[in-house]
Formats: structure tokens, C-alpha cells, sequence
């Protein structure tokens, strides 16, 4: 009987800690790809490199059903981004005129560039003569890179001698990549669609 005394804490415990790992915690400033989003009365897009604003939240910003929330974010103080959408902490208020707390939905998926890339891009090149392969379409750990390999004399044998991002796939994701098709994953760890170039 003790056991199950000691265990229930436990598996309840456990349970509080990963059931809630499908949520999206708001903050103030949230980070998704190359963008910084800020909700500060109102919702702002910056470029994570260079702290320019994006005009990809300019007005008018919709909700998934394609009516305007402008107005209604200039109470904003948290966001939380989920996919394509930004979940924004709004305080308007009630008929007495007090504060309430409440979110609104801003479809933000026009932020996030989809890039299309020709064949061309990624066309292997090989010079058996010089011993030089170059592979242009690597995927490593969610980035893409460009490989060259030498040949180790006149053996069969080919050797990575460089290895970096391919700019020519800066921002592409596959056509199965769940962000483009929605058919998400429903996980809260951004890794999904992001990339760290």
C-alpha cells in the first residue's frame, strides 16, 4: 500500500509535467525563423539579422476568417506564435469599463517566405578526371548544404574537403514540410519550421 502512496504523487506529477507540452507559452517578444515578433500596443515585425521592421504586419491584419484586428491589438502585451497564426494578449475592456484579459488571432503565414528553387540549384556536378564531386543539396540537421568531395587518388574512395549553407536554399522548405500543408505536428518545439541560418 505504501508503494502506491509514493507512486500516485509521481505519476501525477508526471503527468501535470508532460501534459502540457503541447502549450505555447506567450511573451512579450517571440522569436520564429529569421523574424522578431514584438506585442507591444499593436504587433511588430522585425528581421532578426538586421532589426528592421518587416511591413509584414502592417495594417490591416487579418484573423484566420480574414477580418480586420487591428484595432483590436492596441491593448497587445503577449504573443504567442503557432504555425501560421500569432495568438495575441489583448486587455479591452468590459461594459463597466473594466479590463478583461483576452487574445486575438492574427494569420501571419504572408511573414514567413516561401521560396521556390529550380533544378538547376541542385544539380550534382562530378569531374572523375580532376577527382572533384560537388553535391549543392545536402540536408544536415534542417539546413541545407553545399558538399565537395575529392577523390582519394585513383581509388574509389571520395572524401568531404568542404562543406557550407547553400544560399541558393536560404529560407526553402521541403514540399512536404507540414508548415506549407498544415498538417502539423500539433508539438510546441518550433523545430518544425525553423532554420538556423
Amino acid at each position: 500500500m505504501n508503494y502506491l502512496k509514493i507512486r500516485f504523487p509521481l505519476i501525477l506529477a508526471f503527468m501535470s509535467v508532460f501534459g502540457v507540452i503541447n502549450i505555447a507559452w506567450a511573451e512579450q517578444v517571440v522569436i520564429k525563423r529569421d523574424l522578431i515578433f514584438i506585442a507591444d500596443r499593436g504587433l511588430t515585425v522585425k528581421d532578426l539579422h538586421t532589426g528592421a521592421l518587416n511591413h509584414c504586419a502592417a495594417p490591416p491584419l487579418l484573423d484566420p476568417a480574414g477580418n480586420d484586428v487591428t484595432g483590436l491589438l492596441a491593448t497587445a502585451t503577449d504573443v504567442a506564435i503557432k504555425h501560421d497564426y500569432a495568438v495575441v494578449t489583448i486587455h479591452p475592456l468590459d461594459s463597466e469599463g473594466n479590463p478583461y484579459v483576452d487574445t486575438v488571432t492574427v494569420d501571419i503565414s504572408h511573414c514567413f517566405e516561401v521560396k521556390t528553387v529550380t533544378v538547376d540549384k541542385c544539380i550534382s556536378t562530378v569531374d572523375i578526371q580532376h577527382g572533384l564531386l560537388i553535391i549543392p543539396c545536402v540536408e544536415y540537421n534542417g539546413s541545407y548544404l553545399t558538399v565537395h568531395m575529392d577523390r582519394r587518388g585513383n581509388s574509389d574512395n571520395w572524401e568531404v574537403t568542404f562543406f557550407g549553407n547553400n544560399h541558393d536554399l536560404k529560407h526553402y522548405r521541403r514540399y512536404d514540410d507540414d508548415h506549407y500543408h498544415h498538417y502539423h505536428d500539433y508539438d510546441d518545439d518550433d523545430d518544425d519550421d525553423d532554420d538556423d541560418d
